[in-house]
């Protein structure tokens, strides 16, 4: 858990907190790193920092004939999507978006409909609870 509350910490220091060698320490996280366990290292960008302080969640359903792997690929496009998230049920996806205002979100939904969204339906996101995958990691 150490190296999921901080990503920047050395072999050594890592191996100061798990009471190892820093070698075998560095020997585990190749391992791990290797099996997929560890998927990488990330810095998070602060949204509002950056002026996107109104986030939504914008459920999609695509006209019949809209190709999906097309639409993911025009996605690409759209920075303000931050994850689309490919669903059963009602909608095809479910998208996470940043914009600065809510004008850029009608901005951003105009552009969803131009490539291939049929129905859309956006929710403002006024606040999230974040969890690390680590947590799957405690089991006890």
């Amino acid at each position: 858990m150490a190296l999921v509350d901080d990503g920047r910490l050395s072999y050594q220091q890592l191996a100061n907190q798990v009471h190892l060698s820093a070698n075998s320490t560095a020997d585990r996280i190749r391992r791990l790193r290797q099996r997929g366990v560890l998927a990488g290292v990330h810095a998070e960008v602060g949204l509002e920092a950056l002026g996107h302080s109104l986030q939504s969640l914008t459920d999609i359903k695509l006209r019949e004939s809209v190709d999906r792997r097309q639409f993911e690929r025009d996605l690409e496009g759209v920075h303000q999507v931050l994850s689309a998230i490919h669903t059963t049920g009602e909608f095809d996806y479910q998208l996470w978006t940043a914009n600065a205002n809510t004008d850029e979100l009608q901005t951003v939904i105009d552009v969803l409909r131009e490539l291939g969204a049929r129905d859309i339906q956006s929710r403002i996101v006024l606040g999230e609870i974040k969890f690390n995958a680590a947590r799957l990691l405690n089991r006890d």
